[in-house]
């Protein structure tokens, strides 16, 4: 019987193959060789060799590192740029991180609210209706800090 090649008997008595091999390409992007895959029970192998296995885990925890390494250093610059006051809309060029925009929503919950202790006689419906629109972002931002 050939190496890897389990072979059983069906209920009529016949021999058959319960694997079988075929071409495929190591997984890792710098090698791509091809490999022999074996088809059938079992666990598919996505790597040509344990060594190209360990390297292709070092090069996804590195590229990870440096993601996380810039994304951080993006969301210090986002804050810096925050600090300086601008309106949002001179934000525009890049994208707000979900933690910067809720940094903004408590902002301004915290002027909104300060606006409701002061409203005096103003329109009840517009106070209302600012008041409204503090309960529905305050659970917002309360739900995505506590998360």
């Amino acid at each position: 019987m050939a190496k890897g090649v389990n072979k059983f008997h069906s209920l009529s008595g016949e021999a058959t193959d319960d694997q079988f091999e075929l071409p495929d390409l190591c997984a890792r992007p710098q090698c791509r060789k091809e490999f022999r895959q074996s088809v059938g029970r079992g666990r598919r192998k996505d790597y040509c060799s344990e060594t190209c296995r360990r390297l292709a885990d070092r090069d996804y925890k590195r590229a990870r590192a440096t993601v996380e390494h810039f994304e951080k250093l993006a969301r210090r610059s986002r804050h810096d740029v925050l600090a300086f006051g601008r309106a949002a809309d001179e934000l525009d060029d890049f994208a707000v991180s979900e933690e910067v925009a809720i940094a903004q929503a408590a902002a301004a919950l915290e002027r909104a609210d300060a606006v409701l202790r002061f409203v005096g006689d103003a329109d009840p419906g517009l106070v209302d209706e600012l008041d409204a629109l503090c309960s529905g972002v305050r659970a917002l931002v309360t739900h995505s800090r506590a998360g």
